[in-house]
């Protein structure tokens, strides 16, 4: 029988306190700039921001975290108090280069984050910006003027500024002078090493290796359709659910991943396509849970770029639906373009399944060849903290104030 099975409903997610303390003296004292707490109900971001910090605390810790949203305004005032009490600002990562997400308002920077050029002149301890996205949608509007003059000032005071993908950094260099332009880094999202941060869903993702039945996560996008589908959709789609049946009929057990609750729009093209599935719905999701999700599965086969990245940084294989630059930027970049499938190819399909092909042949050899290019993004991450960590021992500040909690 096709068609939905069952729903699983995650939530409500954890609630983390504004301040998270290491709990040992000496700690250092970090703003952590970003969309906290699952504010905009996107599963990717509930994974990511948690993500970010023990990054952090993995390979520079102690560190004593004060959460602010990225939404919140941030003037001159707030500028001085945050300089005066923490050791350090970081900003990201995500997909914050973007200039319509709900919830924002762009006004005095052009992008998510809420501050003031005035305020970014008036920051005086190292800023850090972490494995942010340039997330402009194919063929959207340009960012408004005051993008420009915000970035700019970002870019000239940033210590690291570090953005997630090559394709990032060659878009964001059109708005910087020459001067700056090289002051950009790759810093992939931390969300691409999970394996390495988070011993306990690594074991998950080996014990999942070792069972015979194979699962099948389909992710789908239905933010901003007109911009992934143009007019075009229920083509691309019915030719999405046709991969998937194909899928199923090879044996595959499908479980369709909505990171919003919007995402299972899809359901209607799949259960036209005959196919039988459960859908996972992580909107409420808490971050562990997310992670959880994607190391109890064999494959992923998703639109959202943390659809991508997450199973990504479990080792799982990947096949990316592109209807998004960003898709394409990270798999150019780990030099597997082949992993990557353009939402209006003709060979979709076959494009799946060549890949279902590999893993069911040979899966030692995908699961290698999927470590080797994960490895080397922990690696380069590595090596970018060590720069962080060098500028923190720069800029140490021995009359910083810290008032107590």
């Amino acid at each position: 029988m096709s068609g939905l099975r069952s729903v699983k409903e995650y939530g409500p997610p954890v609630i983390l306190p504004e301040t998270i303390s290491a709990g040992t003296s000496g700690a250092k004292r970090l703003l952590h700039i970003g969309i906290h707490n699952s504010a905009n109900r996107n599963a990717g971001d509930t994974a990511l921001f948690p993500v970010v910090r023990r990054t952090f605390d993995e390979l520079l810790g102690p560190i004593d975290w004060t959460l602010y949203q990225a939404w919140k305004p941030f003037g001159v005032d707030e500028a001085r108090r945050v300089s005066r009490e923490f050791d350090g600002i970081v900003i990201g990562g995500g997909g914050l280069l973007l200039r319509d997400q709900a919830g924002s308002d762009v006004s005095n920077s052009g992008w998510q984050w809420n501050s003031t050029v005035s305020a970014v002149s008036e920051i005086d301890i190292p800023v850090i910006v972490f494995a942010i996205g340039y997330n402009r949608f194919r063929g959207q509007e340009d960012f408004d003027p005051i993008f420009t003059d915000h970035i700019r000032a970002l870019v000239a005071k940033a210590g690291f500024f570090g953005l997630r993908n090559t394709g990032s950094i060659s878009a964001l260099k059109q708005y910087l002078p020459d001067a700056l332009a090289p002051k950009l880094q790759r810093q992939y999202c931390p969300t691409n090493v999970l394996w390495q941060l988070y011993p306990r869903y690594r074991e998950m993702a080996r014990a999942r290796d070792g069972k015979k039945d194979r699962v099948l996560a389909l992710n789908a996008a239905f933010d901003r359709t007109a911009m992934r589908f143009g007019d075009r959709e229920k083509e691309l789609l019915d030719n999405v659910g046709r991969a998937v049946r194909a899928a199923q009929d090879r044996g595959w057990t499908i479980v369709l991943a909505a990171h919003k609750t919007m995402d299972r729009q899809i359901e209607p093209y799949l259960d036209a396509a005959g196919v039988a599935y459960d859908t996972a719905d992580l909107s409420n999701a808490d971050y562990e849970d997310v992670i959880a999700f994607y190391a109890n599965v064999d494959f992923a086969f998703g639109m959202r770029g943390h659809a991508q990245m997450i199973p990504f940084g479990l080792r799982r294989p990947i096949m990316s639906i592109i209807s998004h630059d960003k898709m394409r930027f990270l798999l150019d970049d780990i030099r597997r373009p082949g992993w990557g499938v353009e939402i209006d190819a003709p060979d979709l399909s076959q494009r799946l399944e060549t890949a279902l092909d590999a893993v069911e042949q040979d899966r030692e050899a995908v699961h290698a060849d999927v470590g080797e290019a994960q490895q080397a993004v922990w690696d380069e991450t590595r090596a970018n903290m060590q720069q962080i960590a060098h500028l923190f021992s720069e800029h140490c500040h021995p009359n910083r104030v810290h008032p107590l909690p």
